[in-house]
């Protein structure tokens, strides 16, 4: 009887876990494209080092993923793939922007923390929505507190100010 638990035991501790959190993120990320856009039929296009988005001297955005959002051809808007620091790890989130960079969305993708969480709410989230990158936002001036997440909640905002402050530089380089 013990032989079979300990048997049973080795096997469980030797089969691999085939779980891949990027995958994960990468089916939640079209899941948000679809419902925000309206549309199943896009394509997504890296454009971290492509023409126009060089993001020069910014390594926070080229460690990031961008991405174009097209529909037969057409610019539909912008996906922005980041990870931001919680209180012993990190979490994965996205921004959706239109093609102007007005944020549609954004989206707490992967939180691995026990607490704190609250912050993936998406009435949390919707302070942000319909922002501008020249936009600024301050922990308990115009960004509502969380009880118990107050970490995650500073991280969000700052990583938040920190995308926008960088698109927008980038953005006006581009345009000289």
């Amino acid at each position: 009887m013990i032989t079979n638990f300990f048997i049973a035991l080795m096997c469980l501790l030797h089969t691999p876990l085939d779980f891949d959190v990027s995958k994960l993120v990468q089916k939640r990320m079209q899941k948000e494209i679809t419902k925000v856009f309206l549309c199943k039929d896009f394509d997504l296009e890296e454009v971290t080092g492509t023409p126009g988005f060089q993001f020069q001297n910014s390594t926070y955005l080229t460690d990031h993923q961008i991405y174009k959002i097209n529909r037969s051809g057409e610019l539909l808007g912008y996906a922005f793939l980041g990870s931001a620091p919680s209180k012993t790890d990190t979490f994965e989130y996205l921004i959706l922007f239109d093609q102007n960079f007005i944020q549609k969305k954004a989206k707490i993708m992967v939180y691995r923390e026990d607490y704190g969480g609250e912050i993936s709410s998406n009435r949390w989230l919707s302070q942000f929505k319909d922002t501008t990158l020249g936009e600024k936002f301050v922990y308990g001036d115009n960004i509502s507190a969380i009880s118990g997440a107050t970490i995650s909640v500073k991280s969000m905002t700052h990583s938040i100010n920190y995308v926008y402050s960088q698109l927008q530089r980038q953005l006006a380089v581009a345009s000289r």
